[in-house]
C-alpha cells in the first residue's frame, strides 16, 4: 500500500544520538589524535623559525597549516556531531595505508631524494588506490615527478635534497 507524504514523513525518524559517555568519546578519538599531531607539527615548524609574511622562514607555512589542524581538531572535540559512526572496514585500512605511504614518502625523500619516492608514491596511489590502468600509471608516475622537479628546482629555484636518480642524469 502506498502511503501519503504525510504518513511517510511521520515514519522517518531522527538518527539516534549517542546516549552514553563512551559513545560520545568514540567521536573524539580521531580529533584527539589530530590535535596531538597538529601540536607536534606546530612545535616542529616553530623550531624551523617562522620569519614574517614578507620574509617567510621555512617554518611559517607548516606552522599555519598546523594551526588550522589544531583549531579544526579542537572544534571537533568540542562539537563532535551526532551522525552515525562509520564502521571500521576495508576503506579504513585504505585510509591508514594512504597515511602510512605519505609517512614513508617523507622518510624516503630525506634519505634518497625526491624522484624515486615520488614515482613509488604515484604508482601506489594511481594503481592501487585509484585503480588506474598500468598505462596511465606508468605515464603519470614517470612524468609527474619530472614535471614537478623542473617547475620547483629549475624554474622556481627551490632546492631539492640530493637525489640518487636525478644525480645520475642531471
Amino acid at each position: 500500500m502506498v502511503s501519503t507524504p504525510v504518513e511517510a514523513a511521520a515514519e522517518i525518524r531522527e538518527p539516534e544520538r549517542p546516549r552514553t559517555g563512551a559513545l560520545r568519546w568514540q567521536r573524539r578519538i580521531a580529533p584527539l589524535v589530530l590535535l596531538a599531531l597538529g601540536l607536534g607539527a606546530a612545535a616542529g615548524s616553530w623550531q624551523l623559525k617562522l620569519g614574517t609574511l614578507h620574509n617567510p622562514a621555512p617554518g611559517l607555512w607548516p606552522f599555519a597549516i598546523s594551526l588550522a589542524i589544531v583549531f579544526s581538531a579542537a572544534a571537533l572535540i568540542v562539537w563532535p556531531g551526532h551522525e552515525p559512526l562509520e564502521a571500521w572496514g576495508r576503506r579504513s585500512v585504505s585510509v591508514m595505508a594512504g597515511v602510512a605511504s605519505l609517512a614513508a614518502f617523507v622518510v624516503l625523500f630525506e634519505l634518497i631524494g625526491f624522484f624515486i619516492p615520488a614515482v613509488l608514491m604515484l604508482v601506489l596511489w594511481l594503481r592501487v588506490f585509484g585503480r588506474e590502468s598500468w598505462r596511465w600509471t606508468a605515464v603519470f608516475a614517470a612524468a609527474g615527478p619530472a614535471v614537478l622537479y623542473v617547475i620547483f628546482d629549475r624554474l622556481l629555484g627551490v632546492p631539492f635534497p640530493a637525489d640518487l636518480a636525478l644525480d645520475a642524469f642531471v
